[in-house]
């Protein structure tokens, strides 16, 4: 079960708005007689803020990169070929969110938004797209401002990183960096 901010199930608190709605759409009957008193009830709902981000790629939150670059070794399938001015799909985000004011994802790279090669001080700079959209590149991290809600579903972005030019004097052997996905609000 997605769990939404402060333990706060995102099905509870879908299930109070549409409460609030349906209570909302009762007409009010005053029927007024002499001897009568009419009486006015008003309901105030909570409606705890909702902000979640999930990735299909990672349970965790923290996304592995590994790519190669000359002979391919043996990454049981977890990693890719390091190739000039290539696209490489990681997966999907998937966000869910009640808040007006919008939020952010935050992707921190432990390699200062590059890969780096294990065996040498080499690295290869990179990209990381949200929803196709660039992320804007701060220090060592990612940043990627979005505004409004999203559907009651959510919205799922798809996660994938764009290599530039791979120096042709890269050393061949395997590059790595490791991403800490996070959002929070604006």
């Amino acid at each position: 079960m997605r769990r939404g901010i402060k333990g706060i199930s995102v099905r509870n608190a879908m299930l109070v708005t549409a409460i609030m709605i349906l209570l909302a759409s009762i007409p009010c009957a005053n029927a007024q007689t002499t001897g009568k008193k009419s009486v006015s009830i008003q309901i105030v709902v909570y409606v705890p803020a909702i902000l979640n981000l999930t990735l299909d790629f990672s349970a965790s939150g923290v996304a592995e990169l590994v790519a190669y670059l000359g002979d391919p070794p043996d990454l049981r399938g977890k990693g890719f070929e390091l190739k000039s001015n290539s696209i490489v799909s990681l997966g999907a985000a998937h966000v869910t969110s009640n808040l007006s004011s919008g939020y952010s994802i935050v992707v921190q790279s432990m390699n200062g938004c590059a890969l780096k090669n294990q065996d040498s001080e080499g690295t290869v700079k990179y990209d990381l797209l949200l929803g196709g959209i660039p992320a804007e590149r701060q220090g060592d991290s990612f940043k990627l401002n979005c505004c409004g809600t999203t559907p009651f579903e959510g919205r799922v972005l798809p996660v994938s990183i764009a290599l530039g030019n791979v120096p042709s004097n890269a050393a061949p052997g395997l590059y790595a960096d490791n991403l800490l996905f996070n959002i929070m609000t604006n």
